[in-house]
Order: C-alpha cells, then sequence, then structure tokens
C-alpha cells in the first residue's frame, strides 16, 4: 500500500477499554500489514505503544477535572488530526482475515473526487434502504434511512464527522439522533456493495460487529478469535454479555430523556 498521507486510521476508545486494545492491535497487525497511514488511538489520559505501528495516543482529556462525553472526546481526536480524511475503527473491531487494501486505495479516490463524505466498509442488516452508483463497488445509503449515521467502519472525510457531533451525545444518541438531523443534509453517504462484500470472506475490513457488547465480552466472537492467535487474556474482569441478564435491558426513562435533551 503506498502512504496515504490524507488518511489517518483513527481507532476510537476509552481508558476503560484498554484490555481490548492489545487484542485489536495484534490482529490489526496480522490482517493488515501493509497499512501505512498513521494510526491515533483516542484515549482520555493513558499512553499506549504497540511493536510494528506508527501507533499515537491522543489523550484528549490530560489535565481535565471534569469526565468528558464520549463526544467530547472524539470531537477533540478529530481536531488534532492534521489529515482530511479518517478510517474510523472502534477497539472491538477485531479483524478476522486480510484487509482488501486495493479497495480501501479505490475507495479513497471517491472520496478524494468529491463524490462521497463518507464510504461505510461494514454494512449491517437493518441499516438500509440502498440504491446502486455508478460504481458497481459502492450503494448509495437512503436519504431517510434509519441509521444513516453508522459508527461502523468508514472512510470519512473529518470534517463531515466532526460536523455531525453534539457534544452532550453518547454513540447510541448520535447513531440514532445524528441519523434524524442527517436526513435534511445533503452529504454523500455511501457504502459498500452489501451483496458482493457481505458474508465471510468478502468483507473489505473483515470483522465482525462486535466484539464488545454493552461493556462486556460478545463469547462467540472474541473466545474463538482469540484462541486461534494465541492471544492470552483473563475475560472475567469485563464478563461476557448477557442478552438475557436485567443489566442489559436499559431502562424506558433513560431512553426518553436522551431522546428529549438530543432534540432540544
Amino acid at each position: 500500500m503506498r502512504r496515504m498521507n490524507d488518511l489517518t486510521i483513527l481507532v476510537n476508545s476509552s481508558d476503560g477499554f484498554e484490555d481490548c486494545w492489545a487484542p485489536f492491535f495484534t490482529l490489526f497487525a496480522k490482517y493488515w500489514p501493509d497499512c501505512a497511514s498513521p494510526i491515533v488511538l483516542n484515549t482520555e489520559t493513558k499512553g499506549a505503544v504497540f511493536p510494528g505501528l506508527a501507533l499515537q495516543a491522543s489523550r484528549v482529556a490530560l489535565g481535565e477535572a471534569r469526565r468528558l462525553t464520549w463526544s467530547e472526546c472524539l470531537a477533540r481526536c478529530l481536531d488534532r488530526i492534521d489529515t482530511p480524511y479518517v478510517l474510523y475503527l472502534q477497539e472491538d473491531f477485531f479483524l478476522e482475515a486480510r484487509v482488501q487494501t486495493e479497495l480501501i486505495e479505490a475507495f479513497m479516490n471517491t472520496l478524494r473526487n468529491g463524490r462521497a463524505d463518507v464510504i461505510r466498509l461494514m454494512e449491517c442488516g437493518g441499516s438500509g434502504p440502498w440504491q446502486p452508483t455508478a460504481d458497481p463497488l459502492l450503494w448509495r445509503v437512503d436519504q431517510h434511512a434509519a441509521y444513516r449515521i453508522a459508527l461502523q467502519a468508514a472512510l470519512w472525510r473529518k470534517s463531515t464527522l466532526r460536523s455531525h457531533l453534539r457534544m452532550h451525545e453518547s454513540p447510541w444518541q448520535l447513531e440514532v439522533f445524528g441519523s434524524a438531523r442527517a436526513r435534511r443534509l445533503k452529504d454523500q453517504v455511501l457504502c459498500v456493495n452489501r451483496d458482493r462484500f457481505h458474508g465471510h470472506g468478502s468483507e473489505v475490513f473483515p470483522y465482525e460487529p462486535t466484539g464488545v457488547v454493552k461493556g462486556r465480552w460478545e463469547r462467540h466472537i472474541v473466545e474463538p478469535l482469540f484462541a486461534k492467535h494465541g492471544i492470552d487474556i483473563d475475560f472475567s474482569p469485563r464478563g461476557f454479555y448477557d442478552p438475557d441478564a436485567p443489566s442489559a435491558k436499559r431502562a424506558l426513562w433513560p431512553r426518553l430523556r436522551d431522546r428529549v435533551r438530543s432534540l432540544v
């Protein structure tokens, strides 16, 4: 992969997910060895290094007396990145196979030529509807799609991603309320052709969404994947996600409160 001086790999995280970093970067180094762009790990105060990777921790909350919101942390990180484009990732997007670098390069040209503001590399079920484009590799996300804004792996024009942030919002709020706001905007939101790039062996950035759910490990993803690659980790501090546990069911009142707050 030729060095793309206009792209930064942004791994959005927080200090509380430090246990994900070693597995993430172990798999990243294995399955994207020809990545030539700088990597920024977004953290609050903690640093991080990984052998062989041009990795820098953002440490956006150093010296802060209060805890920053998720959106404040992401906004500060974006403001410190010099490149006009970012590949947005999160620390639990654990790669399972080789990244298709040649397609990343092709999609970058689409961004540079002004034909897209975001190109989503992982399109989950329920995120449509979509329409075909003149490019057989790419679909257009419908203007009224429920998840016009999504936080899976995607190439973004940095200014576009930054413009969608509201400093009080959580990731869930950005996807839900940010999508509602985005329906009124003319951003060019594209995604990979899901007929062509969906399913094991065909993804551009191959991972299963996602390795951590509601703060807990997703057992069926991480246990076999980490064992296959000799990644030794103690799962007990975080525990495994149980969709039937009471803690996994968010109360109605916080959802209503968040909705009112975001609309205001």
